[in-house]
């Protein structure tokens, strides 16, 4: 039954335009459990025209002859797409790096012999070659097939706009303005950091037009170097709305009360903090003192290959802490959280009226028994079925999408439409065969390796 009805869906999705909405008008809804900030909705509806969310709830009235793609079937879950504000893209072309040891801070191991050899210099020969663009690509598609619609993290190069939204390039959504993402912010120029402030003093508490993400204090918790690295953000006067500090790992209770009395939000990445420094941020002290918290996977070679994974160790951590966080609560960090910290909280991040159609649909296990928000934070990544962006479906399960490129994902097929965040086909003769070929190759003469899409069953 689960088969007849994926294909049921099919024919009602074949039926709708998958151009840009700036090209062919789109008008649909779908029928599912609906993901909303505060509550779930089983039997909802989301009502799209034009790539944008006009209704969603249990009651909507449509259009007449409105194409609608029941998934209910199924017991499909629909929720927006998750938001990454920590990543580091290029990088996840290599498979995960295992330290035997652990790490005081990360100036620790970044100048270790054994991390230049196995992933700084073959990054930096990959480069070098000019293959980012399909380094970022790769990255992209392994971001997508976790949940993701939205990513920080390139390197900035003159690709495409990429598979997925780019909220740190121009354009990411007209007329918004970029996040401002920076690794090493105590080495910003004079003129840099002025920049920031000028941009920085247009926020406002809860209206978020600039949005600075920086690596802070990242470290073991008992670490000096990390610890004291609040001091220095004081000292660049960079306590001020629209900041928010990435790992924070070397922080103490009374720098998250700080940080919440000036509206600084906290990036958690668990699952490297703790791969490399044994321990992570003291999210009970953060929360504790009002801090807005998002989650993301930091990079695959210590941290989770996307955000879907990163949920599910959170979730594992949380309930090996007291259960310090619901799933609700590790949903909202992926979704409405970071769109709220990245300065997009009117754009993404939630199934809201006038919000873009950045959707993730997912299948859950009919042997489970569980709500939406234990699903979103469970599931894998075989159980996505649909990945829509800007009201486009990209990636997901071969019934629905037939005419995508196939790929395997941990002995699942799933299919890809090779479009970027605006709608437009990526390059004319790029292929996802391809990209993975390509990179293949080149890091096989390097005695390298090509990371998989996906850590099946880890």
């Amino acid at each position: 039954m689960r088969i007849f009805s994926l294909r049921t869906i099919l024919l009602t999705l074949l039926s709708l335009p998958l151009a840009a909405p700036a090209q062919q008008p789109t008008t649909w809804a779908l029928r599912g459990t609906l993901v909303l900030p505060d509550t779930l909705i089983p039997n909802g509806t989301l009502f799209i025209r034009d790539g944008v969310i006009i209704a969603a709830g249990e009651h909507v009235d449509l259009p007449a002859n409105t194409p609608v793609t029941d998934l209910r079937a199924t017991h499909a879950i629909i929720a927006p797409g998750f938001l990454d504000l920590h990543n580091h893209l290029t990088w996840n072309v290599f498979p995960r790096w295992h330290p035997v040891q652990e790490f005081g801070n990360r100036y620790d191991w970044q100048q270790k012999a054994v991390y230049q050899t196995t992933v700084e210099a073959p990054h930096a020969a990959l480069v070098a070659d000019g293959l980012e663009c399909a380094m970022q690509r790769y990255a992209e598609l392994k971001a997508i097939a976790q949940g993701e619609t939205s990513v920080v993290g390139s390197l900035h190069a003159p690709c495409s706009q990429g598979l997925a939204r780019n909220l740190d390039l121009p354009n990411a959504i007209p007329g918004i303005a970029p996040v401002d993402y920076n690794v090493f912010p105590f080495q910003m120029t004079e003129a840099q950091l002025a920049q920031a402030h000028q941009e920085l003093a247009e926020n406002t508490p809860g209206n978020i037009t600039h949005a600075l993400l920086i690596h802070v204090a990242e470290g073991a918790p008992s670490d000096a170097s990390a610890s004291r690295e609040f001091a220095l953000l004081k000292g660049r006067n960079l306590l001020l709305p629209g900041v928010s500090l990435i790992h924070a790992g070397g922080l103490k209770p009374e720098n998250y009360a700080e940080m919440a009395a000036h509206h600084v939000g906290l990036i958690w990445s668990p699952r490297s903090n703790i791969e490399l420094y044994g321990d992570t941020a003291n999210v009970a002290a953060a929360k504790s003192a009002g801090v807005l918290i998002a989650i993301a996977p930091d990079w695959s070679i210590t941290g989770s290959d996307g955000t879907l994974g990163e949920l599910n160790y959170a979730a594992l951590w949380s309930q090996t802490h007291g259960q310090l966080f619901t799933d609700r609560d590790l949903v909202r960090m992926a979704t409405v959280n970071a769109a709220a910290l990245a300065g997009f909280s009117a754009q993404l991040g939630s199934l809201t009226p006038g919000h873009l159609a950045d959707l993730l649909i997912l299948t859950p296990d009919p042997a489970e028994h569980h709500d939406a928000w234990w699903s979103l934070t469970h599931a894998t990544p075989t159980q996505i079925a649909l990945v829509v962006l800007n009201g486009q479906p990209i990636y997901g399960d071969p019934a629905l999408m037939p005419k995508g490129e196939p790929l395997n994902l941990c002995g699942t097929q799933k299919s890809l439409l090779l479009t970027g965040s605006n709608g437009q086909a990526d390059s004319a003769d790029e292929t996802w065969a391809h990209t993975s070929s390509l990179l293949v190759s080149a890091m096989a003469h390097d005695g390298r390796r090509l990371a998989p899409l996906s850590e099946c069953g880890q």
